[in-house]
């Protein structure tokens, strides 16, 4: 089979028909869909079966129930399940557009047949907001761009993007899953794959849709980070090893914020991503100088 597609659902009733009509509508079925649904507490299992039962597909359906465990666990279990040459996460809350699975054929066929097939990663697709605004960049005006996810910036390839991972490279790169803990970054992922070398091939084409984030989901990172700190340590170290230094500081920014929640002290923040004391204080402080003057100058203009 080419792809497997997934999707991780907890408590998107109101979302369901709207991603099956988006799946339902592609115009090339050879795919498999996998859905887990992970403790879902709403009515979502009661939509998900409902629309599974309104019609024969030309495609095949899993629907797995878990224990609520989080996106990482659920990833991995489906990883390890698909049948799919190739991967591609879609969020319950998003959805595609029509020739969606019909483009991923043709792109991934492409590096195939490409001389250096064995260093790709996968594909990659633009996302864009309902309104048809691009989110993040859309490249430094080449229609495709061959870059590790590490050189994103470089490329000018920020935001969110539509990537489709090869399958058998997934099941050697599964998330770190921390006790008592349920999230962690897509990114800790794919940035590993790219230190080893592997790279994407990324299109300049829509593919994906995906809403504005509301500001209460925006306020509720904090929460998050707080209860996932085991994570949140391990994504920061990571960032630290992996990312240009100019990106270490938002790391760095954001672990801080998150520790002084948890009435952490910088020593034991520091102590715990292996730097030092006065190198936490100066970055964090510094960054957080740099983000109140860009918000100054921001909201000064006319």
């Amino acid at each position: 089979m080419f792809l497997t597609i997934f999707t991780p659902i907890y408590n998107r009733e109101k979302y369901v028909t709207r991603l099956f009509n988006s799946i339902d509508s592609q115009t090339r079925k050879n795919f498999e869909w996998i859905i887990i649904n992970d403790g879902s507490t709403d009515g979502t299992d009661k939509e998900i079966n409902k629309n599974i039962a309104q019609k024969n597909r030309e495609y095949d359906i899993r629907y797995i129930t878990v224990k609520n465990g989080g996106k990482p666990r659920a990833i991995n279990k489906a990883v390890q399940l698909a049948k799919g040459k190739y991967f591609f996460i879609v969020d319950s809350d998003d959805w595609l557009v029509p020739n969606a699975v019909d483009l991923i054929n043709n792109w991934c066929d492409d590096i195939e047949h490409d001389a250096n097939s064995q260093n790709f990663a996968g594909v990659a697709g633009l996302r864009k907001y309902p309104d048809n605004k691009i989110n993040g960049g859309r490249g430094n005006g080449k229609l495709i761009i061959d870059a590790t996810n590490l050189e994103r910036e470089k490329f000018n390839l920020g935001g969110d993007k539509a990537e489709i991972y090869k399958t058998n490279l997934l099941k050697k790169y599964p998330f770190k899953i921390f006790k008592d803990e349920n999230f962690i970054t897509e990114g800790t992922v794919w940035n590993k794959i790219a230190a080893d070398g592997y790279i994407i091939r990324w299109h300049m084409v829509p593919i994906y849709v995906g809403d504005y984030l509301s500001d209460g989901l925006t306020k509720n990172s904090l929460k998050r980070d707080m209860n996932n700190f085991n994570g949140l340590v391990y994504t920061t170290k990571l960032g630290l090893e992996l990312e240009p230094v100019r990106n270490t500081f938002r790391y760095l920014y954001n672990y801080v914020e998150v520790g002084k929640a948890k009435s952490y002290s910088y020593k034991k923040l520091a102590k715990l991503i292996g730097i030092s004391t006065y190198s936490l204080f100066i970055k964090y402080n510094l960054f957080k100088s740099l983000k109140k003057g860009k918000h100054f100058i921001t909201s000064g203009k006319k």
